[in-house]
């Protein structure tokens, strides 16, 4: 994967718009999990002297989000606003208010198209008046764009590293974790005789156990009580590791699979559960169930050779037989024994 950086264009349809248009060396998914997933937000968006610093994106129509960037001098810049029109992987449509001035709504409609590997992006600006369409065009937005979008490519060539792949997993289970209330907690799961909770508690159990082994250290946690800062610790300890070229190379023993790198380990045991109870918290929570496909279709090729294996190992249940025209999602759940 390329990047492009510098490429992003404006031009002026009309008196009231303008339309910014980017192309990028990637699927459309993967493009798409980066605009709209906090976590892959907090890592691009805005230039890298005025970085974001509080991201909050509730991605359904009628939802509002907000962004929140500082500068190197600690001025903090807020934006805001209303979803109107959501068509997932293809198409947003949002309100957009700079708090700095309250009175100068703008419509933003995002569109993505996919040709050959290569995703444009194009935003089309739509402001009340001329004098507010100038404003913005000429506040220096162009410059912080050309930057911002340069970070985009950056985060989005690191994709399917190792660090890349796991952040990307993680944050399809963190935006879960974060979306369920106080009461869902105690919603049965699928797992039989779980409850939410027990998602959490099964990893942040299991994991550091294994881990640990590689001389990784994990913060006590209280899953029962505390299930988001359980698992946020254990995130972040496991996205740290991989971060840190050293540290994700190193071998330990892991038991029967033998030697193996921090990164094959978490690579190989934690990221398969961690994407399957994302499914599973999703289901208890009533939340969003849909998993990034490239990644389902990745795992399920990777799985269906050791059926035997999974099953004898009692990783699953009975598999869950479901029609052959099923996606790819459908399969991957009912292979691990859960009712899609």
């Amino acid at each position: 994967m390329s990047t492009r950086h510098g490429s992003a264009t404006v031009t002026l349809p009309s008196d009231t718009t303008f339309l910014i248009t980017r192309q990028f060396d990637a699927p459309r998914q993967l493009v798409w999990e980066a605009i709209t997933t906090p976590r892959h937000l907090l890592r691009w968006w805005g230039p890298d002297w005025c970085p974001l610093v509080s991201c909050s994106i509730d991605l359904r129509p009628g939802g509002s989000w907000r962004y929140v960037s500082r500068n190197v001098d600690g001025l903090e810049f807020a934006w805001h606003g209303v979803y109107r029109e959501i068509v997932p992987a293809q198409r947003i449509v949002q309100t957009e208010i700079f708090e700095a001035f309250p009175d100068g709504e703008a419509l933003n409609t995002m569109t993505l198209v996919e040709h050959d590997g290569v995703t444009t992006l194009q935003t089309l600006v739509q402001h009340e008046n001329q004098a507010n369409r100038d404003g913005h065009v000429n506040s220096g937005m162009e410059s912080g764009m050309q930057i911002t979008f340069n970070r985009l490519d950056d985060v989005l060539l690191d994709a399917n590293s190792s660090a890349g792949r796991y952040r990307r997993i993680a944050a399809q289970f963190d935006a879960r974790v974060q979306a369920m209330t106080s009461d869902s907690w105690d919603n049965p799961a699928p797992c039989d005789g779980w409850v939410a909770r027990d998602i959490v508690t099964h990893l942040v159990t299991w994991v550091p156990s294994v881990i640990s082994q590689a001389g990784i250290e994990f913060a006590p946690t209280d899953p029962l009580n505390d299930p988001v800062g359980a698992w946020t610790a254990l995130d972040a300890t496991l996205q740290t590791a991989l971060d840190d070229p050293d540290v994700a190379a190193r071998t330990f023993h892991v038991g029967p699979p033998g030697e193996m790198t921090v990164e094959a380990a978490i690579g190989m045991l934690v990221l398969g559960d961690v994407l399957i109870h994302t499914w599973d918290l999703a289901r208890a929570g009533g939340l969003d169930e849909t998993l990034p496909a490239d990644i389902v279709s990745e795992m399920l090729i990777g799985m269906e050779p050791l059926d035997d294996m999974l099953r004898t190992s009692g990783h699953y249940g009975p598999r869950v037989i479901v029609p052959d025209i099923s996606d790819d999602q459908t399969k991957l759940i009912a292979f691990t024994g859960r009712t899609p």
